[in-house]
């Protein structure tokens, strides 16, 4: 049991991490073909690169976790990439975003409560 459990955020904090890190990749690769014009550039490679990783951990998700759970669970990337973004690429936070994360955080809170009261996850 814990050891599906360690397996289980290992596969959920390789998502969240290689997804965001995908996205800011691309973001400062399509920045970079704005002033150099198109081509090859590897911010956009290693983006592609970190979004293989991360379909890897999404099809271990989904092999274990309910589509509709593992989804809403997902949903916590529009957190994370915010934040990374904000001092990465220096972007604004503002009470919008300050309050559809909280909305986000909450409602993924919600379904993990539910899921947990049901037994959680489905097969192995």
């Amino acid at each position: 049991m814990a050891y599906r459990r360690f397996k289980a955020a290992f596969f959920w904090l390789l998502l969240v991490s290689s997804d965001t890190t995908a996205q800011i990749f691309l973001k400062f690769g399509a920045m970079k073909i704005r002033e150099t014009g198109l081509g090859v550039n590897y911010l956009i490679v290693m983006g592609y690169s970190f979004y293989a990783v991360s379909f890897v951990a999404w099809m271990q998700i989904l092999k274990t976790t309910r589509l509709s759970i593992a989804l809403s669970a997902a949903s916590v990337l529009y957190i994370t990439i915010a934040i990374a973004s904000h001092f990465l690429m220096h972007e604004p936070i503002s009470l919008h975003l300050i309050l559809g994360t909280i909305l986000i955080a909450t409602g993924v809170f919600v379904l993990g409560l539910s899921e947990a009261k049901k037994g959680g996850s489905h097969g192995k």
